[in-house]
């Protein structure tokens, strides 16, 4: 899922910042990013602060 790393680093939030927003523990997200993980409970928590963000800031993330 290295299209979770672009965004992060889009919204320019270290991977310790994004777990903590998302309450994710900061190695399954290492682990999310990576590929390695399929904790899909923690991927859509990441993935819906992850869209959170880019919507109150504006930008253009993905649909889903």
């Amino acid at each position: 899922m290295d299209e979770l790393k672009h965004r992060r680093k889009a919204l320019g939030w270290s991977r310790r910042e994004l777990a903590q927003r998302s309450e994710t523990d900061p190695r399954v997200l290492q682990l999310l990013e990576l590929g390695l993980s399929h904790d899909d409970e923690a991927a859509e928590r990441v993935l819906n602060t992850l869209k959170q963000a880019e919507v109150a800031l504006g930008l253009d993330g993905p649909a889903n």
